[in-house]
């Protein structure tokens, strides 16, 4: 068999420049197929042009298409009812001098549409985060202070570049944002350079309380939390909410039974002087600051946080949700805030509630799946609102609520079963797929480890790909400086805005957060992370906090670079990990067995199914002798570390099959795969495991197993010889 022409050698420019031919010739738009199919019998194509990719497409098809798209991006070709030329298009091809020159026009054209876009993003983003600041600041009212790393928490940017803008903006709020220690900062300025007042002085004509030491008290500070509570419903008014309210510790006591039976709910306030209600936020601040002065900044922030939750946010209407153990009642508020001196004071600010389950509590097992990590929210007060339909469906009193809470119900999470046209292209048995379908389904986590060339990175592809949506597959690659900020979330430099020369950091998510955001709004959709190379980096280091909820997907954590969230982070149950671990790589050590415990193990080795049997019916598809395959049965036999034999994949290709193809393979990929095994043994790596050598070992075989079966005289032994 003739040696085919290397892969450089495909055309793409003669191949594009004669479909945008054919496409001007045409009398009518023509469908992709069509175009393709008169490409090939206009232009002799290649042995290598006309051979498919790992996919099954032939390679020129997949050239073509892709720079077609191309041009539809940047105006050349219309898709409507079939390829067709616009008059842009035909202009360019008009104008080229050659095909090479079309090409490079069309890719010149194309990246500049993608740096315009890109530009336009950031431009957008920018803009974005700019009126998310404004409108921030609009919410900090006389009487109230915001920080810089809270604003930065809320925008993404860093506290420098909130600085920067700070220090440009006209906004009337800008002297109340300080530092989180409640400093002026040393590098506030105004934007007026005429202006010289104190914005120290002016935020206490305001109302805000500053310590000797010149630190506002915390108790006035609008959160990051706080600020993106308000904007959301500023943004979007709801007009029922769902609301936890914690009875069953209260000072030591469960309020729940008495709740049930009085029909109310309340929050603890016992140093709280009797209020004169409805309170606004700064007043709330003001009272708090006087009544708990002997309290921690941090505990008088969360009692503030606390109260405006129940005075203000709590509604007329809303849904609350109590629990007693595991225990779960709903109810409906029915009435407004009221302050109480109670006799314990332990319920001094209440709400009546109309208990639709009094006698019959919801178990926790029953609850929405959704809700049960903000369970493990310390909080007394707790929004629930994106499960409200989910919970009222839970007690629905008519049929019209009962349905809304059907239709908003998520679909259940299916991970699709094994398929045999799935099997089939993977070249192993349905039943090994489905098992690996299974493990994921159970633990949500699986490794493939095994010896290299055993298909770990393609089988994991490939199963993702059935799982999901492609848009819901992202693999990414370890490496020894991978760190959690590469991997989750970090601080990113970015570029100087607006003449400045100093350049800023912004908190930037990595891929992992990235697919667990897009899973959170989509909990009916698989989303798989592949995770090539898994021990390559510091486990620990790249997890970090995420480590226990890879276990536990029910609770909630804190995470290293805090978002202000209140229920904390967790990790949605439709979140997958394939990771792939190559046990011939000797630089790596073993992993610990925190990662043991939260990954499933699936071996792939060359002498155990179902890697043993992919080379053999990959030669049968394609009509070729088993000699390879028995080659490379050779080979792992000389080899007596499992974790250090050859997977199949070297030999899965095309080029190993043209003449002097295993001679390369061999010369280039497997002997110094086994010089590094074998490095400071001083074995001659090339005579031990020469293909001489391999084929000898198979043609003395071949002649014992011909031998066993001839009798001694030479005579041709029977088929079925009689028992003696």
């Amino acid at each position: 068999m003739s040696e085919g022409p290397p892969r450089e050698s495909i055309r793409l420019a003669l191949l594009v420049g004669t479909t945008f031919r054919l496409l001007r010739d045409a009398a009518e738009p023509l469908r992709p197929a069509v175009a393709l199919q008169r490409l090939a019998e206009t232009l002799p194509l290649t042995e290598y042009e006309l051979s498919t990719n790992d996919s099954g497409t032939r390679r020129f098809e997949t050239g073509v298409r892709f720079e077609v798209s191309g041009a539809r991006a940047i105006g050349w070709v219309a898709r409507e009812g079939g390829w067709s030329l616009t008059d842009a298009g035909r202009t360019a091809l008009g104008a080229a001098i050659s095909d090479d020159d079309l090409m490079v026009t069309l890719r010149r054209e194309y990246n500049a549409l993608q740096r315009a876009r890109r530009r336009a993003q950031a431009g957008m983003e920018a803009d974005a985060k700019s009126e998310t600041l404004r409108a921030a600041l609009d919410l900090v009212e006389a009487g109230l202070w915001t920080s810089y790393g809270d604003l930065a928490q809320l925008t993404g940017l860093a506290n420098q570049n909130v600085g920067g803008w700070i220090s440009q903006t006209d906004h009337p709020a800008a002297y109340r944002v300080l530092t989180s220690d409640g400093l002026v900062s040393d590098g506030f300025r105004w934007s007026d350079p005429e202006r010289t007042d104190d914005p120290r002085e002016l935020l206490r004509a305001e109302g805000v309380d500053f310590d000797d030491s010149g630190r506002a008290s915390q108790a006035a500070r609008l959160t990051s939390y706080d600020l993106r509570e308000l904007l959301a419903e500023s943004a979007e008014p709801v007009t029922r909410r769902a609301w936890l309210v914690r009875g069953n510790n209260v000072n030591g006591k469960n309020l729940v039974p008495t709740w049930l039976e009085r029909g109310s709910v309340s929050v603890a306030a016992s140093q709280i002087r009797s209020l004169a209600l409805p309170l606004s936020r700064p007043d709330i601040v003001a009272v708090v600051e006087e009544d708990y002065a002997q309290k921690s900044y941090n505990t008088r922030n969360e009692k503030v946080a606390e109260l405006d939750l129940f005075i203000n946010r709590i509604q007329v209407g809303d849904l609350v949700l109590a629990n007693d153990g595991g225990s779960f009642y709903l109810g409906d508020v029915t009435g407004d805030v009221t302050s109480v001196r109670s006799s314990d004071d332990r319920s001094n600010l209440r709400r009546s509630v109309e208990w639709r389950n009094a006698a019959h509590p919801i178990d926790l097992t029953d609850l929405p799946a959704g809700l049960k990590p903000k369970l493990s929210s310390q909080h007394t007060v707790v929004d629930l609102t994106s499960e409200l339909a989910a919970l009222a469906g839970l007690v629905a009193q008519d049929a019209a609520e009962a349905t809304k809470a059907a239709k908003t119900a998520p679909v259940a999470l299916v991970l699709r079963a094994a398929t045999d046209e799935l099997a089939d292209g993977l070249l192993v048995d349905r039943g090994w797929v489905q098992s690996v379908i299974d493990l994921l389904r159970d633990r949500r986590q699986i490794v493939f480890y095994g010896p290299p060339g055993t298909g770990k990175t393609y089988l994991a592809q490939a199963i993702a790909q059935h799982l999901t949506d492609e848009s819901a597959v992202k693999l990414v690659q370890f490496h020894p400086a991978y760190s959690y900020e590469d991997f989750f979330e970090g601080y990113r430099p970015v570029a100087p805005k607006d003449g400045s020369t100093t350049v800023g950091f912004a908190l930037t998510p990595g891929p992992f957060r990235r697919l667990v955001d897009a899973a959170r709004e989509n909990p009916s959709t698989p989303y798989v992370l592949i995770v090539d190379e898994i021990n390559r980096a510091n486990l620990a280091k790249v997890f970090g906090e995420l480590y226990f909820l890879l276990e536990y997907r029910d609770r909630a954590i804190d995470l290293l670079y805090s978002t202000g969230d209140e229920a904390g982070f967790t990790m949605p149950s439709n979140v997958f990990i394939i990771g792939t671990m190559n046990t011939a790589d000797r630089s790596i050590a073993l992993v610990d067995a925190a990662m043991r415990r939260r990954f499933a193990f699936k071996a792939l080795h060359p002498g155990v199914e179902p890697t043993r049997s992919m080379l053999r019916r990959w030669l049968d598809r394609r009509g070729l002798p088993h000699t390879t395959a028995d080659v490379l049965d050779h080979l792992n036999d000389l080899i007596q570390d499992q974790d250090f034999r050859i997977g199949p994949s070297y030999f899965m290709r095309d080029e190993v099959y043209r003449d002097g193809g295993l001679e390369t393979v061999w010369e280039t990929s497997i002997l110094p795969l086994l010089e590094e095994h074998h490095f400071g043994e001083g074995i001659d790596v090339e005579a031990h495991y020469s293909l001489t050598t391999i084929r000898a070992r198979i043609a003395r075989t071949a002649s014992s197993a011909s031998d066993a079966h001839q009798p001694s005289d030479g005579t041709e032994a029977p088929t079925d010889s009689p028992a003696p």
